[in-house]
């Protein structure tokens, strides 16, 4: 079978670009499209993929900032010609299930989120264009409950979840472990709000480590100027990663997740979270046995969960075993055979 692969943008690497590289593994012959890709900030791909960027990647600047050309998303998409594939397989967290695809072609979805600039914006018109895109796909996955319910929500359709995986292998707790700091590993960009945590240690004494790249990095590092306790580190290789999780004392997560990987990359140290007890942290995180949560996205709630947590005692073994659920084989196996699974039907449905 011909395979291609979808995927937003290649100009950086977090958790879906992870998940890329996994699906990538399942189906190494695959190419791969995308609206911009960025030789440099891509290096983490596979050397013999081959690549096909929109005609947006020839725009000026659009491989640095590929916002400003937002509204020509959809119509750059539509270009493309996948007439020559068997399946297609978008994953995505903006656009990606407005490809255009033969009857012949299988055409899949894995949502990491549906847009949400979009749907936090007042343009009703593009919403129900992007509720006509989502008919488009012959099916549609995601990666969580709590996105199952936005897409149930929005589209009124039920996608099949299949959570994504962490390398259990590499993420292990070290023998000579510490609890040196607490710990962000974050996009440094405003919905993720890392400036919840900075406010809350302008007033707490311990240490404080933030990992990561963003729009919101000269910002973050402003509000902190005089604060000697906290730290950004702004790029790290997977080894140096390992050490920051193997040695903190937790890791602190305040955003509104989608799922979150880096929450089951602490834990799979052996290291507890403290986390915003909403959307999908509470999938990935038990409450007073992997790590403990706050209500209200505020400096102060977070301050005050921080004072919870140093009253418990929690037991690294039994958070270890709880991430070790969520492994990126697992994740392999279930989305290969989900995709098999819609391969058989297809024929059926397009008869």
């Amino acid at each position: 079978m011909k395979i291609a692969v979808f995927y937003d943008w290649l100009n950086q690497f977090g958790g879906a670009e992870r998940v890329l590289l996994n699906i990538l593994k399942i189906y190494p012959d695959a190419d791969l499209y995308t609206l911009v890709y960025n030789p440099l900030k891509a290096r983490w791909l596979p050397d013999d993929i081959k690549i096909f960027p929109s005609l947006i990647n020839k725009l000026p600047w659009s491989i640095y900032n590929p916002i400003t050309y937002t509204p020509f998303y959809d119509l750059a998409l539509e270009n493309f010609n996948f007439s020559q594939y068997d399946i297609v397989i978008s994953t995505t967290s903006t656009i990606g299930h407005c490809l255009l695809t033969s009857p012949q072609t299988l055409f899949v979805t894995y949502f990491h989120n549906i847009n949400r600039h979009l749907y936090n914006s007042p343009f009703n018109f593009y919403k129900k264009i992007d509720y006509i895109y989502s008919r488009r796909p012959d099916a549609l996955l995601c990666n969580s409950q709590t996105v199952s319910r936005r897409i149930q929500d929005t589209y009124h359709l039920t996608p099949v979840i299949i959570n994504p995986g962490i390398d259990t292998n590499f993420f292990k707790p070290h023998s000579n472990t510490k609890s040196e700091y607490y710990l962000v590993v974050s996009r440094l960009v405003e919905h993720k709000q890392i400036d919840i945590v900075v406010n809350a240690f302008k007033d707490i004494s311990d240490k404080l480590v933030i990992v990561g790249q963003g729009r919101e990095s000269n910002n973050l590092k402003n509000i902190a100027k005089n604060s000697t306790n906290i730290k950004f580190v702004d790029f790290v290789t997977d080894t140096q990663l390992l050490n920051y999780y193997q040695n903190c004392r937790a890791l602190i997560c305040p955003q509104l997740e989608d799922f979150g990987l880096s929450a089951l990359e602490a834990q799979a140290c052996g290291k507890p979270v403290i986390a915003f007890g909403r959307g999908g942290n509470t999938e990935t995180i038990i409450d007073q046995k992997t790590g403990i949560f706050f209500d209200d996205q505020t400096s102060d709630s977070l301050s005050l969960a921080i004072k919870h947590f140093c009253e418990i005692q929690f037991n690294s073994r039994v958070i270890q075993q709880h991430a070790l659920e969520f492994s990126d084989h697992r994740f392999m196996l279930n989305f290969k055979q989900t995709i098999d699974q819609l391969w058989q039907k297809h024929p059926t449905i397009t008869s």
